[in-house]
């Protein structure tokens, strides 16, 4: 893997790009042209200020705090429009919205004799809304005009097509494959579905909601996880119920799994008719289209995803692998529809029993939602879930636990409390045995340092499959993907199975029957079919429930909180649709106004244009200091000596003015002062596998600061870096490759002292480093360099360097051995210890920097 070399050949698909029905107005023009701008953009509110005021208080206020709100004297002498809650919401109902909420009143006939002698039921609510119309609202959208795609592409790494790239789902088989099977005039609307059931309040645990998202895959990727974009819209509330009128057992929790059938489909049969036979929609570029609307990705956690295949949990939900067949490397078939309806019929006519169809991992539930839905093969639309399947299911409560039983916690424990900390990097400073409630996030962390933690601790087999698991999580994540990278997947999975057996060796395992084991087998194929996985990940799930359950229920009275919820969400759209309006509009006065005005000053057009702030500008800036404090700008050489352990710093200094300013007479000494800084941002070069994000990486040099009084002490921090030390040889290397870099510690961040400046010399900051040894050693069981301070004459090797020198940061772990030494802290770690990783899984970026990384 190179990200720096990454072209990119497209094979658009041909005709289906051209192939519309005319031009028309989106949503927004159609209000512009119907007056909705000038002095009226704002109505019904009077003016732009009571608008903002609108908007704020709709997002941040409750409805009793809005009626106090507008009760307050100060509020009272604004001269608002609306002077309580009544009225506020009687406007706030009056804007225009795309669709409105829908109710199904259900009612379940369950099988226990109620009191009255007739069968108990249950009534319960759906509440909904037309996919056909999210759909609609989704490609009209005119945010989304630069972010949408109308036709499947392949794309490839070379002009000969020999390597295919795979990142949106346009990219993908399965797009493509459909557009073949459509007349030529289709466009296609790959629906991305998404649901899971969340608690709505810690302390009523009886107060559950059930939503279920929707979303399309024209909108790209990036975009979509983006809950502020407004890329998925709530399409529905699946009701929650006990179902108590049936009795316990089997039969309530079949009867709960043909509800939820009935309701999605209830919810989802708009889709039917629309993706045989197409609806007209206009899109965000202006241009008329005849979309089919078609299912193609589910997103949800295992019982959810067996719920939706109607399989059994112990089963894989898209293919038809035995429980005894799940810890192999062994292909596994997927499912087919017609099959399953025909198995469902039979059983449904008693032509075969209940053994029969447990046999193949089937649920009673004979009408599916999905059974009538157009080009849809249900099994293969099941995503792989990043967040269940491998940071909390594979890796923290499998993998995490075996090699722990083998290790020891105190050992582990000890090791994570001992890590070197840098930005960006979560200290667990009592160990991961402690830590009471896990997120993904935690899940993350601990990969970042697992594989240098363990080295020494356990068997080369157990590493093995440590490492081959964490290449396999880091390689799921890439936001781009490729032949190579998919066949890195693979070769990581291998890897895994070719090691597993000694964890039953060691008395570990019995077995490897593990559903989200076995899922990663699906992994490979969803990608080059639907695209990366970074766009069908339950981490947005999890994110949308804040806006779309919890926020919500919060702002009701918690009773009749689902109908509650659907208002205020109503609302929340509302405000948030007139707010893009007004957004919209801004922009297109201004590219109206910018091109009757040609001698349009340049600061007023970077002032009012919001699209100013490119990726160009920003990288004219590649670092950016932290300013320093009053009480540290100047200091002299003695402190840096001291506090900040550069013991070599004035010689350093010395060779450094001898080498680049020769002619100049004045000499530093032990007297001298610097203007030093605390940390420094360096921007992080673009890489295609993490995204188009510009971010910034911190290097500090901050030392530590002693108790004083009820403020407790602070470690100092001096980080280790990347530094380009010979520029020649580093310009002439292969791309990716670690020659003329080396690892250093940055001790001290300063400017260059004023006696040095010459007329048109412009200002250069620099740094003190002390070297670490080359790359040149290579640790055998995992393929990671390791380096050791470098010293001259029993002295740290110490320079000085530009800034700019200075790739990134670069982690360091400790070679901790079979057991690690109880008087090591992180504190002191980079200075007691003697061997370090050079640790390639600290960010994605450095894991795809291939030099760092020497795979067998």
């Amino acid at each position: 893997m190179d990200p720096q070399v990454f072209t990119r050949y497209v094979e658009e698909y041909p005709r289906a790009e051209r192939e519309t029905f005319g031009e028309g107005l989106t949503t927004f023009e159609q209000w512009r042209k119907d007056g909705l701008d000038g002095d009226s953009r704002h109505a019904p509110f009077e003016t732009e200020e009571e608008w903002d005021l609108v908007e704020w208080m709709g997002k941040n206020l409750g409805h009793n705090q809005i009626e106090e709100f507008l009760k307050l004297r100060t509020i009272q002498n604004c001269d608002l429009s609306m002077g309580s809650k009544y009225t506020f919401f009687q406007k706030v109902d009056s804007l225009p919205v795309s669709q409105n909420w829908m109710y199904d009143d259900i009612t379940v006939v369950g099988d226990r004799i109620g009191e009255d002698n007739k069968m108990m039921s249950e009534r319960v609510e759906l509440w909904r809304r037309d996919p056909v119309e999210c759909v609609r609202e989704l490609l009209g959208n005119p945010a989304f005009r630069d972010a949408m795609a109308y036709a499947p592409r392949k794309v490839f790494t070379d002009m000969g097509h020999h390597v295919r790239i795979y990142d949106e789902m346009s990219t993908g088989e399965w797009w493509w494959k459909k557009q073949t099977e459509l007349p030529a005039n289709a466009t296609i609307a790959p629906v991305i579905l998404a649901s899971d059931k969340t608690q709505l309040s810690q302390f009523r645990g009886d107060q559950t909601a059930w939503p279920v998202y929707l979303s399309v895959g024209n909108i790209a990727k990036e975009t979509r996880r983006k809950v502020s974009a407004r890329a998925t819209i709530l399409v529905g509330y699946i009701p929650v119920s006990k179902l108590e009128c049936f009795k316990k057992g089997p039969g309530r929790s079949v009867a709960g799994y043909r509800l939820f059938h009935h309701c999605m489909r209830t919810i989802l049969e708009p889709l039917i008719e629309a993706g045989k036979q197409g609806v007209f929609m206009m899109c965000a570029d202006g241009k008329i289209r005849k979309v089919f609307p078609l299912l193609a990705a589910y997103v949800a956690d295992h019982p959810e995803q067996c719920l939706v295949v109607n399989v059994k949990e112990n089963w894989c939900p898209r293919g038809k692998v035995t429980s005894k067949e799940r810890g192999e490397l062994t292909e596994c078939l997927l499912r087919q529809v017609d099959a399953t309806l025909d198995l469902l019929n039979k059983h449904k006519a008693e032509e075969i029993d209940d053994d029969e169809l447990d046999a193949q991992g089937l649920r009673p539930v004979y009408e599916p939602f999905w059974k009538d839905l157009p080009h849809c093969n249900i099994y293969e639309t099941i995503s792989p879930d990043i967040l269940h399947q491998l940071h909390k299911g594979v890796f923290k409560d499998h993998l995490m636990s075996w090699v722990t039983a083998i290790v020891g916690k105190e050992e582990i424990d000890r090791r994570f409390m001992a890590m070197a900390q840098m930005p960006g990097l979560r200290f667990f400073k009592n160990g991961i045995s402690g830590v009471s409630q896990w997120t993904g996030a935690e899940h993350k962390e601990m990969q970042k340092v697992v594989v240098g933690l363990l080295a020494g601790a356990c068997s080369s087999e157990v590493l093995a499959c440590v490492q081959a698991l964490v290449d396999f999580i880091y390689l799921a994540q890439l936001q781009v993907h490729t032949d190579v990278t998919l066949r890195l997947l693979r070769e990581a999975l291998e890897a895994f199975h070719a090691n597993k057996d000694v964890f039953v060796r060691l008395g570990i395992r019995k077995h490897f029957n593990i559903p989200k084991l076995h899922s990663l087998l699906h992994y490979i194929e969803s990608i080059i079919q639907r695209g990366t996985l970074d766009g069908l990940n339950t981490e947005l799930s999890e994110r949308l429930h804040i806006d779309f359950a919890k926020e919500a229920y919060r702002a009701g009275n918690h009773r009749d909180y689902i109908a509650h919820m659907t208002t205020w969400l109503l609302r929340q759209e509302k405000l948030h649709l007139r707010a893009a309006y007004l957004e919209w509009l801004a922009q297109e006065e201004f590219k109206e106004a910018k091109a009757y005005k040609k001698n349009i000053d340049l600061e007023a057009s970077r002032l009012w244009d919001p699209s100013h702030l490119t990726a160009d500008s920003t990288s004219e800036l590649p670092t950016e200091l932290i300013a320093p404090t009053d009480d540290y700008s100047e200091q002299p050489v003695d402190v840096l000596m001291d506090k900040h352990q550069a013991s070599q710093f004035h010689s350093a200094f010395l060779t450094f003015v001898r080498n680049n300013f020769a002619s100049v007479l004045y000499r530093p000494t032990r007297f001298s002062t610097y203007s030093c800084y605390r940390q420094v941002k360096i921007l992080r070069p673009w890489n295609p596998y993490t995204g188009n994000k510009f971010t910034y990486d911190r290097i500090r040099a901050i030392p530590a600061v002693p108790e004083n009084g009820r403020k407790k002490a602070v470690p100092a921090a001096f980080d280790t870096v990347l530094v380009i030390e010979d520029q020649q040889l580093f310009a002439d290397a292969p791309s990716g490759s670690l020659q003329g870099i080396r690892v250093a510690r940055v001790r001290v961040i300063f400017n260059l002292p004023p006696q040095f400046l010459s007329p048109g010399y412009v200002q250069k900051t620099l740094a003190y480093v002390e070297w670490y040894t080359p790359f040149a050693r290579v640790d055998d069981a995992t393929g990671m360099y390791y380096v050791s301070r470098s010293t001259r004459n029993k002295q740290p090797n110490a320079s000085i360097i530009n800034i700019e020198n200075i790739m990134g940061p670069c982690h360091l772990i400790p070679r901790f051995g079979t057991k690690i030494d109880r008087t090591w802290s992180s504190e002191h770690i980079l200075d007691v210890a003697t061997h370090f990783f050079v640790n390639p899984y600290i960010s994605i970026d450095a894991y795809t920097t291939s030099g760092l990384y020497c795979r067998t």
